[in-house]
């Protein structure tokens, strides 16, 4: 199909995604999924007891294929449809099209499997704790609990499931067994860069798949290289190396919502890995929401590397811009409408309050304050950096 064909069979099929035709996803809970905004699907397949490959042949994802095929909508998709009946672009219409089009069979098949554990060096204030051992460190610190509900979306509280030595050893072989199908994968984590796991998977790929299979992270790019390993070892070896890189601020704002980073090392790493940085990924949330024009400014004036501004907080949902007072979702409507990302942000700011801005306010002062919350990490108080909120 070319452009326009594709563009009518999106607009003609209200259900069809490219994701469960093109990628197999599971997340650090154990959950397969159809992909990273889809709701958990209730089947009896986890990362635990089932390898990817047989999951994504399984009958019921070829009657999820089915039935996207024939127009007809899944509950799992709703991130998605709301999107659309808003009025905005959604991640299948907008993101999934344009990359990947239509197909109407599995192949080309893409891995992003969280299958090397949850450790990461970093504990930022908005991450799902079970995708992070130091988040999930800081929450128990503080707050004694850390699973806590508010900090999840929809106060569910889901754990992490790490694969066991057995479970990881299948699922690697499944991988190896099928890479002929495997088009891409997308390694994240934790942390990926420093996930042992990880480099030992990529050194049992054979070069001469290798070079068919384009390699991307979703990386914190903290650090470049793990004990004997570098991510630039890899460059020849994979069709392409590229680095998405997560960013939500610049400077000391920065460092406390992505603490503990080492701002001077992210920077130099920046400038080492440019070759490889596809663009900075922003997830918008309350505390950069009125900086965006200042954030895609700083990272292409001193680094020529640009910022995107797709993924927005949703959970734990008092760190949402719908939350905002109308007059601050009106200012930022007209300040960000000719943003390319804006039909995401503009969804979220057009949705009703679930949480008064006294949640947040709260929560930050826990993680912020150690004189008076002596368990707390952030040795500097986010009301002097975000003084904004003050009056609101």
């Amino acid at each position: 199909m070319d452009d326009s064909e594709i563009k009518k069979f999106y607009k003609n099929n209200k259900s069809y995604c490219s994701m469960p035709f093109k990628e197999i996803y599971g997340d650090n809970a154990g959950r397969y999924k159809l992909c990273c905004h889809a709701k958990p699907m209730t089947w009896k397949y986890t990362t635990t007891n089932t390898v990817p490959f047989k999951f994504f042949f399984s009958p019921e994802m070829e009657q999820i294929r089915n039935k996207m095929l024939q127009g007809e909508k899944l509950d799992a998709c709703k991130v998605c449809y709301k999107l659309e009946e808003s009025g905005s672009e959604s991640y299948r219409t907008d993101k999934y099209r344009k990359k990947y089009g239509v197909d109407i069979e599995p192949r080309g098949i893409g891995l992003k499997l969280r299958i090397n554990g949850t450790f990461c060096n970093l504990g930022c204030y908005m991450c799902h704790p079970y995708n992070s051992s130091t988040r999930r460190n800081e929450l128990k610190k503080v707050f004694g609990n850390p699973m806590a509900k508010y900090t999840h979306a929809g106060d569910q509280a889901y754990e992490s499931k790490p694969l066991s030595y057995r479970e990881w050893n299948d699922t690697v072989d499944d991988i190896i067994n099928n890479i002929d199908k495997v088009a891409y994968m997308n390694i994240t984590g934790g942390e990926p860069l420093q996930l042992p796991g990880h480099w030992k998977l990529l050194d049992r790929i054979p070069d001469e798949h290798a070079k068919h299979i384009t390699l991307s992270y979703d990386t914190n790019l903290t650090e470049l290289r793990w004990k004997k390993w570098s991510i630039f070892d890899y460059v020849d070896k994979f069709k392409e190396l590229k680095l998405g890189v997560s960013c939500d601020h610049y400077g000391i704002k920065e460092e406390w919502i992505r603490y503990p980073i080492d701002i001077k090392k992210f920077e130099a790493n920046l400038v080492e890995a440019k070759p490889l940085i596809k663009q900075l990924n922003c997830t918008v949330s309350l505390l950069n929401v009125f900086d965006l024009n200042e954030i895609w400014d700083y990272y292409w004036n001193k680094f020529r590397i640009k910022t995107t501004f797709a993924n927005i907080v949703r959970g734990p949902e008092f760190l949402s811009i719908r939350n905002l007072h109308q007059k601050d979702k009106d200012m930022i409507l007209e300040k960000y409408k000719d943003y390319k990302d804006f039909s995401y942000i503009e969804h979220e700011l057009k949705l009703p309050k679930k949480a008064e801005l006294i949640r947040m306010k709260n929560y930050n002062d826990k993680l912020s304050d150690n004189r008076t919350w002596p368990g707390a990490n952030r040795k500097f108080d986010w009301r002097e950096l975000w003084s904004e909120f003050n009056d609101r």
